[in-house]
């Protein structure tokens, strides 16, 4: 197995654990509301105990939202094979160009394999938009900087 293929793996398993992490820090937020909307007593002052359980409860609306995007990035990666190679920009492609490293999957960021820097963009994102289905070789403009391809795997 080349060393490109073994990077853009190991880049998979970035963003997997990245949104698994994510998932665990929202559930673990959701599990402690959930504890302190049972401890929300009614006291003799009932307009502050309302207040209380609807701010718990905008919030546990504000994780589940965050859990639903979460969960369905994670869909989103179980469709991408990491283990093949690509000729033109995709989903699970590795992608160098002059301007950085590219791995094209979901937005996670930016990860350090072996000493070099890989950001993580999804297809939806400008970048991703301008660089899907081209090719080793194509080049392009993108915000005033002119972009080579030198590897698409």
């Amino acid at each position: 197995m080349n060393n490109e293929l073994k990077i853009k793996q190991k880049l998979y398993s970035e963003c997997v654990n990245y949104v698994e992490s994510k998932i665990e820090q929202i559930t673990n937020a959701v599990n402690d509301l959930q504890k302190a909307s049972m401890l929300e007593t009614k006291s003799s002052m009932g307009d502050k105990y309302e207040t209380g359980r609807a701010s718990i409860q905008l919030e546990m609306e504000k994780y589940a939202q965050q859990l639903n995007e979460f969960t369905n990035l994670k869909k989103i990666l179980f469709q991408i094979n990491a283990d093949k190679q690509y000729d033109s920009v995709q989903p699970g492609c590795l992608v160098c160009t002059n301007n950085g490293n590219y791995f094209i999957a979901i937005t996670a960021g930016e990860f350090v394999i072996e000493g070099k820097c890989y950001l993580t963009i999804s297809l939806a994102s400008p970048l991703g938009k301008e660089l899907h289905k081209r090719k080793t070789g194509d080049t392009f403009s993108f915000r005033n900087k002119q972009f080579e391809i030198e590897l698409v795997i």
